[in-house]
C-alpha cells in the first residue's frame, strides 16, 4: 500500500442542492447522486464528501483504497497545535490546490493548465464570495518535505468514508431474533403442547415490533425506473434534490414532445411540472416534482 493517492487518480463530483441535507438522509442522497450521474465507484473505494455551504454543492471525493492518505491531508501538519480557528486558507502546488476552513480539509480541485497565484486568489475569493485569509505556495521540494514529515507523524486519517456499510443495527435485529426464538423452541420443550398458540402469538408480535423498528428501506429501484425513463426519452439530467419522499429534478431537452412523453410515462408519480423555455439557447428546461414510493 503507498503512502499517498496520486492526484490524477482522484475522482471528483459536485452536487447541485438548495440546501444541506439531514444526516439521516445523506448517504441514500449521495449514492443516488453517483448512481445517476453515472459515477462508478468500487466496493472498497474511499468515498469522502463535504458540504460547501458557500456554493450550496456537495464535493463527493472517490480515491482508490490502496492509499493510505490522500495528498491533500499532508496540510493538516499547519493546525496541529491550532484550535478554534476561524480561517479560510488555500495551498497551492503544481498538481492541485485545495482549501482549508477553519484548520480542516474543504475542497479539492485538481490542476490542469498553468495558473498564476494572483489569478487563482482572485478566482476562489470570487467563486466562493470570500477573501481568503492565508495561502502558501509549495514548489517540488517543500511539497516532498511535507510528504515525508507527514508519513513521519503517522497521523490518524480524519476523513470519513462514506463507503462503508453500517449493519450496525441489523446486527441487533437479527440477534435479536435468534434470541426469540431459541426462547421460543425452549418454552415449547418445557411446556405442554396445549401453550403452543399463545407463544406463537407472542412470537409474531414481537417479530412485528422489530420488523417496523428496525424496517430498512431503499429507493434505488425508483430512481433506477427514473433514470432509464430519462434516457429513453433523449433527456438531460440538470440537477435534482431530494427530500423526505419527494424529488425535485430539473431536466433538458431541445424537444418539447420527448419531454410531454416523459410526463406521460410518469404521471402516477407526478405532483407537479412546468416548462420554460430559452430563447438564446434554443432548450426547453423542465422542472418537476416526483413521488416516491415508500
Amino acid at each position: 500500500m503507498s503512502d499517498y493517492t496520486p492526484c490524477d487518480e482522484i475522482k471528483s463530483l459536485f452536487i447541485d442542492v438548495s440546501e444541506e441535507i439531514e444526516n439521516k438522509n445523506l448517504k441514500k442522497f449521495i449514492f443516488t447522486s453517483l448512481k445517476l450521474n453515472n459515477f462508478e465507484i468500487n466496493k472498497n473505494d474511499f468515498v469522502h464528501v463535504n458540504f460547501i455551504s458557500e456554493l450550496k454543492q456537495y464535493q463527493v471525493l472517490c480515491l482508490p483504497n490502496q492509499h493510505k492518505n490522500a495528498i491533500f491531508q499532508i496540510f493538516e501538519l499547519y493546525y496541529l497545535d491550532k484550535n478554534d480557528l476561524n480561517t479560510f486558507d488555500l495551498y497551492f502546488t503544481n498538481d492541485f490546490f485545495c482549501l482549508y476552513k477553519n484548520g480542516k480539509f474543504y475542497y479539492f480541485q485538481s490542476i490542469q493548465s498553468q495558473i498564476f497565484i494572483e489569478d487563482l486568489i482572485e478566482y476562489i475569493n470570487k467563486k466562493f464570495s470570500i477573501k481568503l485569509d492565508n495561502f502558501k505556495v509549495l514548489d517540488k521540494k517543500s511539497f516532498e518535505d511535507l510528504k515525508n514529515e507527514y508519513v513521519e507523524k503517522n497521523l490518524n486519517n480524519n476523513l470519513e468514508n462514506f463507503n462503508i456499510k453500517n449493519n450496525y443495527a441489523f446486527k441487533i435485529y437479527v440477534a435479536y431474533v435468534l434470541i426469540i426464538l431459541f426462547s421460543f423452541s425452549f418454552y415449547l420443550y418445557d411446556n405442554q403442547i396445549s401453550s403452543e398458540k399463545n407463544n406463537e402469538i407472542k412470537i409474531e408480535n414481537n417479530f412485528e415490533k422489530l420488523k417496523k423498528e428496525y424496517y430498512f428501506s431503499s429507493i434505488s429501484p425508483d430512481f433506477d425506473n427514473l433514470l432509464e425513463l430519462i434516457k429513453k426519452h433523449n433527456l438531460n439530467l440538470k440537477s435534482f434534490e431530494y427530500k423526505e419522499n419527494k424529488q425535485k429534478i430539473v431536466l433538458l431537452s431541445s424537444s418539447k414532445s420527448d419531454i410531454y412523453s416523459f410526463f406521460n410515462e410518469l404521471k402516477d408519480n407526478l405532483i407537479s411540472q412546468e416548462i420554460n423555455y430559452f430563447e438564446n439557447e434554443k432548450i426547453y428546461e423542465s422542472v418537476i416534482y416526483v413521488k416516491l414510493s415508500k
